[in-house]
């Protein structure tokens, strides 16, 4: 017989743990979970719009913690999910949302920036997934990683050469970490996705350029952050996957006119 895995809490016993939590795609993820879960730590650099985002819901009767914190500094990961086993009876689901994107050309990549970019959404990922899948280990428990990916890592796309290559990375750690951490009862997913219309992309991004990655998409625009975020929801919940690279782009990675 096989060694039976550690269980994973029912869907509403959950406490969730989402970095990049105060705007753009994580703001999205919070409010999608929050009444899915039974707690939540948010994590965030922008200390005005993280309280703002866990006052709100505290006073919708949501039980919310929320931590300033860089996820790159040293000793921050251990820090978080400290902070979640002590005042929200631990975590047992991390959406490793934190993350910066890339607009400049190969030629024009500094190496400052892409170490910068390693760091954030390569390594912060990797110890932030080291210390919560090392506190579910500790308590006996099963849980849920979803990881940020994009279509970017999976076809070939001019102008992304860094982050692609950061975000390939994080496809490659969740493959890895499905098997290694599967017999703890932990399951890792990674959501690879297009374009999602933050408010950062739509005040980023030219109009024009918009307009020509749309043309690239076969449904002709972008996910909104809340169908992104039902997706995160989705690989939380469903208990037989792991190792899943889920893609939500529209169809751009199989549309052959990059």
């Amino acid at each position: 017989m096989p060694k039976a895995r550690p269980p994973e809490r029912a869907q509403g016993d959950r406490v969730a743990i989402v970095t990049g939590a105060a705007k753009g795609l994580g703001h999205a993820v919070t409010l999608e979970l929050a009444p899915r879960t039974a707690g939540l730590l948010l994590v965030d650099l922008d200390d005005q719009a993280l309280s703002t985002l866990g006052e709100k819901l505290t006073a919708e009767g949501h039980r919310i913690l929320t931590h300033v914190a860089d996820v790159t500094a040293e000793g921050s990961a251990a820090e978080i999910v400290a902070l979640a086993d002590e005042q929200l009876g631990g975590a047992d689901v991390l959406v490793n949302n934190a993350g910066i994107v890339q607009y400049d050309g190969f030629l024009d990549t500094s190496r400052e920036f892409l170490r910068r970019l390693l760091e954030v959404d390569v390594e912060s990922v990797y110890f932030m997934t080291q210390a919560f899948a090392a506190s579910l280990v500790n308590r006996g428990l099963g849980g849920a990683v979803v990881n940020l990916g994009t279509g970017h890592a999976l076809t070939g796309v001019g102008g992304t050469s860094a982050y692609a290559a950061a975000k390939g990375a994080i496809h490659a750690l969740g493959r890895s970490l499905a098997v290694e951490l599967a017999p703890a009862g932990i399951r890792v997913n990674t959501l690879a996705l297009g374009t999602t219309m933050t408010e950062r992309v739509r005040t980023e991004l030219a109009p024009e350029l918009l307009a020509q990655r749309f043309e690239q998409i076969p449904l002709g625009r972008g996910a909104t952050p809340e169908e992104a975020a039902r997706a995160i929801a989705y690989l939380i919940d469903a208990e037989y996957a792991t190792g899943t690279e889920l893609v939500l782009d529209g169809g751009f990675t199989v549309f052959g006119d990059h």
